[in-house]
């Protein structure tokens, strides 16, 4: 029995329903892997959330305070390294999609290292994604003061105020916001400029459109985490600063809720003067 060949215009036709398949298919498989990912890094936060509440359990209610200092200091571990007692896994300070870890270790070993000038450090060193609320940690305050840790019990709206979130740099910084008769202070996002890497407090991927859909996740001081998304706007007193730094803020990642209820951006916003 004779079988009829496809003719040319036949083929091209499969070949075109084919191509709007793809062009269908593929966009809504990307999206659900980046789906995945976002839902992965939310996880991965809460446990660093957890493990958070465990040590200050064990640390009389008192968060991890941890000043930076220059790089010829010996501040001991990092603060990774400082909470693999409650976490036993060191996958868990990365976020794949975020690809950049820079180890500004700010007077620190680097993650995993045994020493500070450990010979094997790049061995050793796992990467870390995230950091600290600077105002909790007090990681923008002079290693050689006096400090005390932020305890649970000093912030009045533990679920409103973020505890961690996305930076390659050894802390946070925050931007004011005014909101009616409520000045609130947020996690801060600096654009890069030309040529140059972020300074320090960046959204990976970029202002337009980086992280997860325009947004992060983050967890917050009593345990919970959250996506939150990214929204571009000047800082309320200094407007854009050197560097780019107040460029943008996270819609829902305060550092610090109602730093002011006058309606006003308190006079710093380092840990020293508007810390817990």
């Amino acid at each position: 029995m004779n079988r009829k060949a496809f003719t040319l215009i036949e083929l091209l036709v499969v070949i075109a329903i084919i191509a709007i398949l793809a062009a269908i298919l593929f966009p809504v498989f990307a999206q659900a892997k980046q789906a995945a990912k976002k839902t992965n890094d939310l996880s991965q936060i809460k446990q660093l959330a957890t493990a958070n509440i465990m040590y200050l359990n064990d640390s009389d209610d008192m968060f991890m305070a941890i000043p930076w200092a220059p790089g010829s200091a010996d501040l001991g571990p990092h603060w990774a390294d400082r909470l693999q007692p409650y976490t036993k896994n060191k996958n868990i300070f990365s976020d794949s999609s975020n690809s950049k870890s820079l180890y500004n270790a700010g007077g620190y070993w680097w993650p995993g290292s045994s020493e500070k000038n450990d010979p094997d450090k790049q061995k050793k060193a796992y990467r870390v994604t995230y950091t600290f609320n600077h105002l909790i940690s007090q990681s923008d305050d002079d290693y050689t003061k006096p400090l005390s840790a932020t305890s649970q019990s000093a912030i009045d709206t533990v679920a409103d105020t973020v505890l961690m979130g996305p930076s390659q740099n050894w802390f946070s910084w925050s931007t004011c916001r005014l909101n009616g008769s409520t000045a609130d202070l947020f996690w801060n996002v600096s654009a890069p400029a030309t040529g140059s890497w972020e300074w320090g407090y960046e959204f990976w991927g970029g202002i337009e459109g980086g992280g997860y859909t325009g947004g992060a996740n983050f967890s917050f001081a009593d345990g919970h985490a959250a996506y939150s998304k990214l929204i571009k706007s000047n800082d309320a007193k200094d407007g854009v600063g050197p560097n780019n730094l107040y460029m943008a803020t996270f819609a829902k990642a305060k550092t610090k809720p109602s730093a002011r209820t006058d309606g006003a951006c308190p006079s710093g916003y380092d840990s020293a003067s508007s810390g817990f």
